[in-house]
């Protein structure tokens, strides 16, 4: 709630959040002054990544881990973010579906709580509770100004709802409406309005910065693109020469962890 912190959140094109506790992550952002930033952000179009116990603290309702499979609390459910409310979506998130840490003696799956266990919880959830239990080194991208779902990875997303069953391996893509009443929010709709208008002052702000950069013509790129080539087959008098031409149309390469970068020459 430190608006010092949490501002940099209306200047991310990505956001993520992972491991940890899920109640307590759902406790610290239910109602929180980063959790509005978020979905102002996210409104405008910023990714937000969810891993883990993330996914479950944003879930309408959070599956309490550690309470019950480390500490041998009674089955229970406690509130979650609800983030996806705002879309139509009442979902439960289970991440780690299919896990086998356990082996061949104790169930891990449905993280960590296994079948039997996980069975009774969903007993006590009401029935028509979207339950989405997503396998390990998977994900399901929602992307909703396209009103599509897509599987990606090595395994499955399960979605169980109103007595039905249906599973999506990766690759495959549904519509929204598979976990709910899907609809797309009101601008600003549940966030508070000093924080909208925020984030829409500094959204305006960075579209016209990006409008007001200039864009590396098509020779250069493909100039770029030639080094780097050069570079990965340890061409290193190819890769300078190519570096040379860049310079002389303007341009100047820096090589970074995350790829090479172009900047404009100033004469």
């Amino acid at each position: 709630d430190d608006p010092d912190i949490v501002r940099p959140i209306l200047e991310a094109n990505w956001i993520f959040l992972g491991p940890g506790s899920p109640t307590y992550a759902a406790k610290q952002m239910r109602d929180s002054l980063a959790l509005d930033m978020i979905a102002a952000r996210h409104r405008l179009g910023a990714t937000l990544m969810l891993a883990s116990s993330a996914t479950l603290a944003f879930s309408a309702l959070t599956m309490p881990v550690y309470e019950i499979y480390k500490v041998g609390q009674d089955l229970h459910w406690q509130n979650g973010a609800d983030f996806f409310a705002a879309f139509g979506l009442p979902l439960v998130v289970i991440p780690h579906w299919n896990n086998t840490d356990g082996g061949d003696e104790l169930d891990t799956s449905r993280c960590y709580l296994g079948r039997d266990r996980f069975g009774r919880l969903r007993e006590l959830l009401p029935p028509d509770q979207t339950i989405l239990g997503i396998d390990e080194h998977t994900s399901l991208v929602i992307d909703k100004a396209a009103a599509e779902c897509t599987v990606l990875g090595h395994g499955r997303v399960v979605i169980l709802r109103n007595g039905d069953r249906a599973e999506f391996n990766s690759g495959d893509t549904f519509h929204p409406e598979v976990l709910g009443q899907w609809r797309l929010p009101a601008d600003g709709a549940g966030i508070r309005a000093d924080v909208w208008q925020e984030a829409q002052a500094v959204h305006s702000r960075l579209q016209a910065e990006e409008a007001s950069e200039p864009t590396p013509p098509d020779e250069v790129q493909a100039l770029v693109t030639a080094r780097t080539e050069a570079r990965a087959a340890d061409d290193w008098d190819e890769a300078d020469a190519l570096r040379d031409k860049i310079a002389e149309l303007g341009w100047q390469v820096k090589d970074t962890p995350d790829g090479p970068q172009l900047e404009l020459l100033e004469n």
